[in-house]
C-alpha cells in the first residue's frame, strides 16, 4: 500500500505540472471515478461452469481535452472476481487399515458438490482516446494494464465417503471403526502465479452538465437566468469547470492472468485418508481473461484557468457557379451577379467559360444570377458557412428569335427600316430592329415574360404600328408609300372625359407622330378630331376642334413647324361605327390626321 501511495502522489504531480500555460482549447482535468457491475475469470475449463459475481474499480487520473479531442490515463485498483460451481465427481483408493494384510478393500470418495471463489485485485493503468459529441456525449477506448496484487482463494466441497468390498453385499458407509466420513472441507490459499494483465477496455456515457439548467450569476440582477450548460464549460469556479459524467464500461482481458504450468488434479487422496485440494485453475490448464463490465460515476476538476482566446478568423468559403446552356448542357460565357443578401451589396463576375469561382466575404444567404442577351436568366440562392465550398449550377434557357420582313406594300421590294420595340404597358424603348436595304429582314431576341409593341417611322412612308402577340412570330410588314389624302388613326391617344386635356399615357402616340413628320420634312398634315353621338350637336363640335388643337399645340412643342399642321373638328358628324354599342362610341371618340401634302419628287425617289 506504501508503494501505491507514492504512485498516486506522482502521478497527482505530473498532472498539475502539464496544466501549466494552456488555453481554453486545450485543458486538463484531474478525474476521480468509481465504477461498479459484473465480474468474472474467464478459463473455458470443462471441469465446471463459472457463474462470475459482483466487481468494481476506483481511479484517480488524468485527461486532456482539445476542443472535442478527449486523452485519458491515471491508475486504478479493480477487484475482478468469480466462482467456479464444479461438476460431481468422485475419486478411489485402496482401504488397508485394520485388515490382514493381503485384503483390501476400495474407499470412494463421492465430491457431490464442489464451489471455488476467486478474489483478485489489480492495479491497471489505463490509456484511451475518445471524444465528445453534441456537448453531451462522450466515449472512450483504449487499453489498461494491469498487475494483479491481491487475490484469494476459498473451496468448499462435499465429500461423501464409503467402502466396497467384493465378499460383501452392500458398500458401508459411515461406518466409525473404518474411520469412513462426509464432511465439508475448506481451503484457502495466496495465487503465487500471477502475471500482467493486458485488457482492451472501452466506454461511452453522458456528460450531465449539459442536461441540467445552470443560473447565469451576471444574470442574477435580471431575474437569474436558466441557461443550459456545455459540457466543455461545465460549472464553472473562478475560472475553472467541474464535469460530472456516468457511463457505461466494459474491459476484457487479452492475456492469461496466471502462467501456464503443469496440470494439476483437482483434488488428491492419499493415506491415511488425507484430501488434497487444488484450484480450478490449476486443474484445467486453460488461460484465464479477466472481464469486467458495469456503469461509473466520474467528476473532473479542471487544472488550468480559463484564458481568454484571441477570436480566430473563420476559414475561407467558396461557391463555385457553373453557367450551362440547359438544352445542350454546354458551358456557356455569362454575366454573374453575387448578391449578399445579408449586406445587400452585389458583386459582378464575368464566367468567360462558363465557370466562376468567388470567395464569399463572410458565411450567410447569396443570390446567384446568370446573364447571357442571347438567354433567358436564371438564378439560385445558397447559403454558405465558413470554410464550406459549395457549388451553385444554373442553366439558361434561350430565347426565342423575333423575325421581321418589311416591304413596299406597291412594289413588294425590301425596304431599309428601322423598327423600335417598346414595353406595351410602360412605353419604354427596348430595343431596335434594322432591316436590311437587300433583304428588308432583322431578327432579336426578346424575354417572353413580357409584352411588345412595334413602331415603323420611314421617309416616305405611312407610319406603322403593331402589338407583338408572341415572340416566336415572323412578322411580314408592307409599308404603304405616302399619298395624299389617306387618312390615319392616332391610337393610344387619350383625353380626359368630356375635355380637351391630353393624359400622360398619350405620350408615345405623340412622339411617334412627331418623329414622323421630323422623318418626313415635305408632308403636311391635317389633324382631326371624332367624337360620338353623346351630347348636344353643338358641344360635341366644340370639343373636337378642341381636341384637334391640343393635338397640334402638342406636335409644335416637339419642334414641328406650326404652318405644316391644320387642325379641324367634325363633331359627330363622320362616324366609323355604330353609336348604338359601347364599343361603337369608343371607335367613333377619335383623332385622325390626313396628308395634305408630301412633296412629289421625294414619293418619286421612294416609289424607285
Amino acid at each position: 500500500m506504501k508503494r501505491l501511495s507514492t504512485i498516486l502522489m506522482a502521478f497527482c504531480c505530473f498532472a498539475v505540472q502539464l496544466s501549466a500555460d494552456v488555453t481554453t482549447e486545450s485543458r486538463h482535468f484531474l478525474t476521480t471515478e468509481f465504477g461498479a457491475g459484473y465480474s468474472a475469470l474467464l478459463n473455458h475449463s470443462s471441469l465446471g461452469k463459472s457463474s462470475g459475481l459482483a466487481g468494481g474499480k476506483l481511479q484517480i487520473g488524468y485527461e486532456w481535452n482539445y476542443r472535442r479531442l478527449l486523452v485519458h490515463t491515471g491508475i486504478e485498483f479493480a477487484s475482478v472476481n468469480d466462482r467456479m460451481n464444479v461438476h460431481p465427481f468422485e475419486l478411489q483408493t485402496p482401504y488397508t487399515i485394520g485388515l490382514p494384510a493381503g485384503q483390501a478393500m476400495v474407499e470412494h470418495f463421492d465430491f457431490r458438490t464442489w464451489t471455488e471463489t476467486q478474489l483478485l485485485g489489480q492495479v491497471n493503468i489505463p490509456v484511451q482516446i475518445g471524444g465528445l459529441f453534441d456537448d453531451r456525449y462522450y466515449f472512450l477506448a483504449g487499453a489498461r494494464v494491469g498487475l494483479p496484487v491481491l487475490h484469494r482463494r476459498a473451496t468448499t466441497a462435499t465429500v461423501h465417503t464409503y467402502l466396497t468390498d467384493p465378499l460383501l453385499i452392500g458398500e458401508l458407509g459411515n461406518v466409525p471403526v473404518h474411520n469412513a466420513f462426509t464432511s465439508d472441507e475448506t481451503a484457502a490459499g495466496a495465487w503465487a502465479a500471477a502475471t500482467v494483465n493486458a485488457q482492451l477496455s472501452a466506454e461511452v456515457g453522458l456528460v450531465l452538465n449539459s442536461f441540467f439548467p445552470q443560473t447565469d450569476a451576471k444574470a442574477k440582477g435580471a431575474g437569474g437566468a436558466q441557461t443550459r450548460t456545455s459540457a466543455r464549460r461545465g460549472s464553472d469556479k473562478g475560472g475553472k469547470t467541474i464535469l460530472y459524467r456516468i457511463g457505461l464500461f466494459a474491459d476484457y482481458g487479452l492475456t492469461s492472468i496466471v502462467r501456464p504450468a503443469p496440470v494439476s488434479p483437482l483434488a488428491v487422496v492419499s493415506e491415511p485418508r488425507n484430501i488434497a485440494l487444488n484450484d480450478c485453475f490449476a486443474a484445467s490448464g486453460n488461460k484465464v481473461n479477466s472481464l469486467l463490465v458495469g456503469a461509473k460515476f466520474a467528476i473532473l476538476f479542471q487544472l488550468n484557468e480559463a484564458k481568454q482566446q484571441k477570436p480566430q478568423k473563420p476559414l475561407p468559403s467558396y461557391i463555385d457557379i457553373f453557367v450551362t446552356d440547359k438544352a445542350t448542357a454546354k458551358a456557356l460565357p455569362a454575366q454573374v451577379d453575387i448578391l449578399d443578401v445579408t449586406k445587400q451589396r452585389t458583386v459582378r463576375r464575368e464566367a468567360k467559360s462558363g465557370k466562376v469561382r468567388y470567395r464569399a466575404t463572410n458565411a450567410g444567404e447569396y443570390r446567384i444570377t446568370a446573364y447571357n442577351e442571347s438567354y433567358y436568366p436564371d438564378s439560385q440562392a445558397v447559403t454558405v458557412a465558413d470554410g464550406v465550398k459549395e457549388r451553385v449550377d444554373l442553366a439558361l434557357a434561350e430565347r426565342e428569335w423575333l423575325r421581321l420582313r418589311v416591304t413596299n406594300a406597291e412594289t413588294h421590294k425590301p425596304v431599309k427600316v428601322t423598327a423600335r420595340i417598346s414595353d406595351a404597358h410602360t412605353g419604354d424603348s427596348v430595343t431596335v430592329m434594322r432591316t436590311g436595304a437587300k433583304t428588308g429582314v432583322a431578327r432579336t431576341r426578346l424575354d417572353r415574360s413580357h409584352t411588345y409593341r412595334l413602331t415603323i417611322t420611314r421617309t416616305g412612308y405611312e407610319p406603322y404600328e403593331l402589338p407583338i402577340a408572341y415572340i416566336g412570330d415572323s412578322i411580314n410588314i408592307a409599308l404603304t408609300p405616302l399619298k395624299v389624302g389617306r387618312k390615319v388613326v392616332l391610337h393610344n391617344l387619350f383625353f380626359a372625359t368630356g375635355k380637351t386635356q391630353i393624359l400622360s399615357q398619350s405620350e408615345q402616340a405623340l412622339d411617334e407622330l412627331s418623329d414622323f413628320l421630323r422623318d418626313n420634312p415635305t408632308v403636311t398634315i391635317r389633324i382631326t378630331g371624332h367624337t360620338d353621338d353623346v351630347g348636344s350637336d353643338k358641344a360635341n363640335q366644340i370639343l373636337s376642334e378642341g381636341r384637334a388643337n391640343a393635338v397640334r399645340n402638342e406636335i409644335v412643342k416637339r419642334g414641328i413647324a406650326a404652318e405644316r399642321i391644320e387642325a379641324e373638328g367634325k363633331g359627330e358628324s363622320e362616324p366609323i361605327a355604330d353609336n348604338a354599342t359601347e364599343e361603337g362610341r369608343a371607335k367613333n371618340r377619335r383623332v385622325e390626321f390626313t396628308i395634305t401634302a408630301t412633296g412629289g419628287a421625294l414619293i418619286e425617289q421612294v416609289a424607285q
